[in-house]
């Protein structure tokens, strides 16, 4: 929900102005800006100036702009300038019906549009292209600080002047623009934000600065951004359940064809984001009728995020005993293994510019001619700078399920978890990836206003956009990786250092709270040491200087660039044209907007892939193979080029049966590509165990996602601040790509003597299942919205006060997850109900919210990213925020705000409502902070 100014100042705006009005939960409010090719929705707004009051007269813009819209779509706007709804946009989208969410860190990160992931939603920036920093297409909003936009609106319809790519939505963020506001204006705003699990406080801050000369000519605009955040999250996280396990001795099994929990790590994760974001925007107009606007956007994100873990490692033929459930689920069991000491990082060092220009030319009242061109580039420089280390205790312990709604128990460790004269080496490695994109587009249009009765404008463009990903792995040879894996030498004490968990999870089970941690480089420091190596030359009885010179061949464990590389170009031209009529039916006005648009896609994909040459044995850790690779880990390259073509129709009506009711119907045809990585032409040894040899690959020749789509919608607008919808939709996709296993079989020359059983089918040959993306499925996605606004001013005195807004999505599909299946390859990951409720006061200066948003359990992924195989589900999360900030001296304002106040946790599932994977406590935050603006 928007927050709002203090009743008692007025807020003047014009309904052209990017922020000029406050949308609250469902109500869509598109902010019309003059700018680049985020044209209006609606055929005509009036552009007189208003006056608005607070909330009451926000809603009353709102509901009038939805109303004249030419398709279906829903936004969001600042209240004002640097005062987003909430402290992130994918928040604010979430209360939008038919858009959840995805968080990372308790912050979110990534949208879903009516069932359909972020890699369907196309994400503009003041309706441009804009470069990720993420693997795939899906664009991450927490990147950008909320302050620095102005408003973002959600196109649920299809236009054909609108960028292609979003079979769920297109979303256009918008940053503002100074002829649009008041000649001279400066705001500042800081608060200190306090993270409940860490105790920490951190700053944040912004400032804007907006100029226009008194003829509104010239005007300038800058702004920045700083965000300081340190958090805590506790967790308990399993890999994945191993369907069709057998579990215990091979000669004498506990049980056959059950589901198998992979492990348990119970941990801590830390940490430390900054936020460092800058907007400068200059518009000139040389003549009444030509407006040139130059903008440019830098954002920095740095994201440390390290983890403490302690983990145990449950391998089915290590079973000493167990117990299964109707479902033949594992609940509890006996295990000989190692308490594994754990430390690692995930960290992301996104850096983001862009920069554009647009130039509008008015050539006569009828016709308007536009170019924009843009540059964007994204990178994250994590490669080599994650890491991924183990010391290990042997041990025995004991795992069992959760009960009800807490986590699962690991306990009875046999060892002295907290002895530091105990610890041996294992697995390390340097990791990390090295992202980088590109994207350059032009974009020419034009616009002609008719003057006949019904014909009301043609428009035509032409865009071309060029996007160039890569994505370079920058790790340890994975020659080295596993050098000192088998826990077979002792780890020096002086490394070791206790380390406690703290306060933990909710809901009950039980865990160890205390055991050990250690500097990650000073351990990776050791296993180069001369000692390391003669400790393993010892144990091995190898000859002086052996591992000395395996290091010394493989540069030992620093950052090198490694096979798992890939970089895609890819190249789109588009052209479009679509017509706007409107008439009268007797006594209703009726609208139509209909188009087309062509579109060719060029693909060249470069990838590079190790050769396997064998797999040998580890002494002493009989869970684990050291691959053997060819030319000393050296990739072979591939490159693949590819196109397609296609022609995308939209169609967008609306009558007005009522001076109060609108009916729309809209049907379009939309796409969306594949992923990039999904493009590169390779394949990756993921996992190089006895109980699953996993491999993935690309597939350079898959076609684009294709969606036929079709709204109806009903809106009832009682008064000017009431406001009653409903929509349906129905969407049939094709194409629809699948990661799908299949067993391949590769050759090793099986130098340990690897018994033939299992993985190993033969003397020489190991079968690996690999997972390979396919265009194989179709599916159709049906779903409702629900919308509701309301404001109490016919109540006397204070209680006029009040309003509510509200909303729920209830959405399903032709290919639901079949729970009985252990072979199923295709449900559509991310489909979800959810509802949103926000109350608010607003009145006398003072301004409260109180919102509550919630998304049902859903398919997070079809098939676990970790080594189980098996699906992840996601536990039903509600989540509940609040503010309240009063207004003084007109200019001034102090607030308060809380997130997740409830202290909710995410919990992840299997197959099975008890095969708990993963639960993660991120704690509330709260923040003070002030305001002023001038």
């Amino acid at each position: 929900m928007a927050k709002f100014r203090n009743l008692n100042s007025g807020i003047r705006i014009r309904a052209l102005a990017c922020c000029s009005v406050i949308a609250v939960a469902g109500g869509a409010v598109p902010a019309l800006a003059e700018a680049a090719a985020s044209d209006a929705a609606s055929p005509s707004v009036a552009t007189d100036e208003i006056v608005v009051t607070g909330i009451r007269g926000s809603l009353r813009a709102s509901a009038a702009l939805k109303r004249d819209a030419t398709g279906i779509l829903d936004a969001i706007a600042s209240e004002d300038l640097g005062k987003f709804p909430d402290s992130n946009v994918a928040e604010s989208l979430q209360r939008i019906p038919g858009v959840t969410i995805d968080r990372s860190g308790g912050e979110g990160r990534f949208v879903t549009v009516r069932g359909f992931g972020p890699a369907f939603n196309t994400v503009l920036v003041n309706g441009r292209s804009f470069a990720s920093d993420n693997i795939g297409r899906e664009f991450s909003f927490d990147l950008l600080a909320a302050e620095l936009i102005s408003g973002a609106e959600v196109y649920k319809s299809s236009l054909a002047r609108l960028q292609d790519g979003g079979i769920g939505a297109t979303i256009n963020i918008q940053t503002p623009r100074p002829l649009d506001l008041k000649n001279f204006q400066i705001i500042a705003s800081a608060k200190g934000n306090y993270e409940q699990n860490s105790k920490n406080i951190t700053p944040q801050g912004f400032a804007l600065v907006s100029f226009k000369n008194q003829a509104e000519t010239l005007g300038l605009l800058v702004s920045g951004s700083y965000q300081k955040r340190d958090s805590r999250t506790p967790y308990i996280e399993n890999r994945g359940y191993l369907p069709g396990s057998t579990v215990g001795p091979a000669s004498n099994p506990l049980f056959t064809n059950v589901f198998a929990p992979r492990n348990q790590d119970t941990g801590v994760t830390t940490e430390s984001r900054e936020r460092i974001g800058l907007t400068a925007t200059a518009q000139w107009k040389p003549a009444d009728n030509v407006t040139l606007t130059l903008d440019g956007l830098y954002n920095k994100f740095n994201d440390v995020v390290d983890n403490n873990a302690l983990g145990a490692w449950f391998e089915p033929s290590q079973y000493t005993a167990a117990q299964i459930d109707s479902n033949r689920t594992v609940t509890s069991l006996t295990t000989n293994g190692n308490a594994d000491l754990i430390v690692s990082s995930a960290s992301r060092f996104v850096e983001t510019k862009a920069v554009g220009l647009n130039a509008k030319w008015e050539v006569t009242d009828n016709l308007t001619v536009s170019y924009d061109g843009s540059w964007s580039r994204a990178t994250d420089s994590a490669g080599g700078r994650n890491l991924f280390t183990v010391i290990g205790i042997p041990s025995q312990y004991s795992f069992a399920q959760a009960v009800g709604g807490g986590f699962p128990s690991v306990t009875n460790f046999s060892s002295d978890i907290t002895n530091p004269n105990l610890g041996r080496t294992h697995i390390a490695l340097r990791t990390g990836n090295d992202q980088s994109e590109r994207v350059n587009e032009h974009r020419f249009d034009a616009v002609w206003k008719g003057d006949g009765d019904t014909l009301k404008a043609f428009r035509m463009g032409f865009v071309y956009t060029g996007r160039s990903k890569s994505s370079q792995l920058v790790a340890t040879n994975p020659n080295t990786t596993c050098l000192y894996c088998g826990y077979n030498t002792p780890a020096p004490a002086s490394l070791l250092q206790p380390f406690s968990v703290g306060n933990f999870l909710s809901g009950g089970g039980t865990v160890p709270r205390n055991f050990q941690t250690y500097d990650a480089n000073a351990y990776l420091a050791y296993l180069e040491s001369p000692a390391a190596a003669a400790a393993l030359n010892s144990f091995y009885g190898a000859p002086p200087g052996t591992v000395a010179g395996l290091l010394a061949a493989t540069n030992g464990y620093a950052a090198t660039p490694q096979a798992s590389s890939f970089s895609v170009t890819e190249n789109v031209y588009a052209g479009y044209a679509d017509a706007d009529f409107a008439g009268d039916f007797g006594s209703m006005p009726w609208f139509v907007n209909i188009g087309g648009r062509y579109l060719h896609t060029s693909v060249k994909a470069f990838g590079q892939q190790l050769n396997l040459l064998d797999l040998l044995p580890v002494s002493g850790d009989p869970t684990i193979y050291t691959g053997v690779f060819a030319n000393g880990g050296t990739p072979v390259s591939t490159t693949k080029s590819s196109s397609y073509d296609y022609f995308l129709p939209s169609l967008n009506a609306r009558i007005n049966l009522r001076d109060d009711v609108v009916a729309r119907f809209a049907a379009s045809r939309t796409l969306t590509r594949p992923q990039i990585a999904d493009l590169a032409p390779r394949t990756n040894f993921d996992v190089l165990r006895p109980a699953s040899l996993n491999a993935s690959g690309g597939n350079p020749d898959l076609k684009p996602y294709t969606s036929d789509n079709f709204d109806l919608s009903f809106e009832w607008y009682p008064n000017k601040s009431s406001l009653f919808s409903v929509g349906l939709f129905y969407k049939r996709v094709k194409n629809f790509i699948v990661q799908t296993r299949a067993n391949e079989i590769f050759a090793i020359a099986n130098a340990g003597n690897l018994p033939v059983g299992g993985n190993i089918t033969g003397p020489n040959e190991a079968t690996f299942s690999v997972r390979r993306p396919r265009n194989q499925e179709e599916l159709s996605v049906r779903g409702v919205e629900l919308n509701a606004t309301h404001t109490f001013d016919w109540l006397p005195g204070m209680w006029s006060g009040f309003g509510i807004a509200a909303n729920a999505t209830f959405v399903s599909s032709s290919a639901p997850f079949d729970q009985a299946s252990t072979t199923q390859s295709f449900a559509l990951e991310g489909l979800s109900n959810s509802q949103n409720v926000t109350v608010f006061y607003e009145k006398y200066g003072l301004s409260l919210r109180a919102a509550y948003n919630h998304r049902g359990r859903f398919l997070q992924y079809l098939v676990t990213p970790g080594e189980g195989g098996d699906p992840v589900f996601v536990r039903p999360y509600q989540q509940v925020d609040v503010r309240a900030a009063y207004n003084f001296l007109e200019h001034y304002q102090v607030f308060f705000e809380g997130t997740n106040v409830l202290d909710a946790q995410n919990v992840t599932t299997g197959r099975f409502d008890n095969q708990v994977l993963s639960v993660r406590n991120t704690g509330a935050r709260y923040a003070i902070g002030a305001r002023v603006d001038f």
